[in-house]
């Protein structure tokens, strides 16, 4: 075993041939407009008012060493698309949160923050202070049933655990405010999340952090290994296991507006399921390549990307230092209902490859990625 993966570094690292070109070039081309100053921009949301789309960026290198940010990115007055980023967290212990990455800018003084309410969270869980590492993933904002706004986030930096930040959006301005947060459950590899109303989560998890990465994703991509599930967390219960969600390398998560039923990609599945958590029954699938992650759209449609990509693609760009990763993926429009689905993007090319996220805002709609420097929009 050891041997084979041995053999499959050595590919990786000498058969550039054998996978699709990065794309350095940072201009507008196939109908889209790329914004270059980002770090894996992973995952979105729309702050409550309008006013900023919120950006996941899970930063660069080892997930040992890297240091992620949360990033508000402001639309222009000009309506272009290209809007301003300003950084959201961290806070920089007695400096400008823009220091350490002058691509994005400090923000204004936002409004003052409403006085906290009740903490959200496990209150066993040491809620993140500013200095502390955070590699965010996978994002949701919810308005939980007291009024107030709260931005999950699936964190890989101090700790796995569910970091749970208010969102204050007065219109002007967005600023966060750490209000709680759950460790992960023992051995999980958390991906993407989504908030209950009640201040509970839905999380996927992806495989067990014990196994070995590249191992577990050839088990699961070409073999039987079903590692995958979501997990729930209610306030006060803590955490229970989904019945009927077991899937090889559990990804993006969504759920429906009355919270019954759960929404799971299941990545080397090729396959979006939906199912009853009252239940456990899994009542749906659709069929997508490589669904990453999955939002909702305007019109009331779930928004999958999907990823035509071979293994050696996916490592490849798991070490991408400049550009954007190239591979192919589309963005996949399913009706919630009938799980029926349409390929609204099929995109090649520059300039960007390997979109994670789909997202409208502004009359626009935009896209991120997992591996490279950038979004864009159409």
């Amino acid at each position: 075993m050891m041997r084979s993966l041995f053999l499959l570094i050595v590919a990786v690292t000498t058969l550039g041939g054998c996978t699709t070109a990065d794309i350095l070039d940072c201009r507008a081309a196939n109908g889209l407009t790329p914004d270059c100053r980002f770090e894996n921009p992973e995952d979105f949301a729309v702050s409550p008012a309008g006013t900023a789309l919120i950006i996941s960026e899970m930063g660069r290198g080892g997930l040992e060493s890297r240091q992620g940010r949360l990033v508000a990115y402001y639309p222009d007055a000009a309506g272009t698309g290209r809007g301003e980023p300003r950084i959201l967290w961290p806070h920089s212990p007695g400096g400008d949160p823009a220091a350490a990455a002058p691509a994005a800018t400090a923000a204004p003084a936002a409004a003052a923050a409403p006085a906290a309410g009740p903490a959200l969270g496990d209150p066993a869980c040491k809620t993140l202070s500013a200095g502390d590492r955070l590699v965010p993933h996978g994002i949701d904002l919810e308005q939980l049933a007291d009024g107030r706004h709260a931005l999950f986030v699936v964190n890989h930096g101090l700790r796995e655990s569910i970091e749970i930040f208010e969102v204050i959006d007065d219109g002007r301005t967005v600023a966060l405010e750490p209000r709680g947060c759950v460790l992960a459950p023992p051995d999980a590899t958390t991906n993407d999340v989504v908030a209950l109303r009640d201040g509970g989560f839905r999380v996927s998890d992806s495989f067990r952090r014990s196994e070995n990465v590249i191992l577990s994703g050839l088990r699961m991509r070409y073999g039987a290994h079903r590692p995958g599930f979501a997990w729930e967390w209610r306030p006060g219960r803590g955490y229970s296991r989904i019945p009927g969600t077991e899937v090889a390398h559990a990804n993006g998560i969504d759920k429906s507006n009355d919270e019954r039923y759960v929404y799971l990609n299941a990545y080397f599945e090729n396959k979006i399921i939906k199912v009853d958590t009252q239940s456990g029954a899994r009542v749906g699938e659709a069929s997508i390549p490589g669904p990453d992650n999955v939002t909702w759209s305007d019109n009331g449609r779930l928004l999958v990307a999907s990823h035509h990509a071979g293994t050696f693609d996916l490592l490849k760009c798991l070490r991408i230092e400049r550009g954007s990763c190239g591979f192919r993926f589309n963005i996949v429009e399913v009706d919630p209902e009938t799980l029926q689905t349409r390929v609204l993007l099929d995109q090649e090319g520059p300039p960007m490859g390997a979109a994670t996220v789909a997202l409208p805002f502004r009359g626009r709609l935009y896209l991120g990625t997992f591996a490279g420097d950038r979004l864009v929009w159409r």
